[in-house]
């Protein structure tokens, strides 16, 4: 199965050569507890877990309790 992949299949080279980046960069970010909160509310709990492995229901039940920690 591997030798039909093989003809297929070829490796490419995907870097882009002699490409510079322009970026200024950010700023400033302001994040406000109350916007947190708003989101947090929002969240759907019927939803799957994220990468953190924290479900929406909790994220969304202890609100009050994450809005100093983040």
């Amino acid at each position: 199965m591997n030798k039909n992949f093989k003809t297929v299949f070829t490796a490419e080279d995907f870097t882009e050569r002699n490409r510079t980046l322009h970026c200024q960069g950010l700023q400033e970010i302001s994040v406000y507890k109350e916007d947190i909160g708003r989101l947090l509310g929002k969240l759907d709990v019927r939803q799957a877990m994220g990468p953190e492995g924290l479900s929406g229901w909790v994220l969304k039940k202890c609100k009050g309790q994450l809005l100093d920690p983040i």
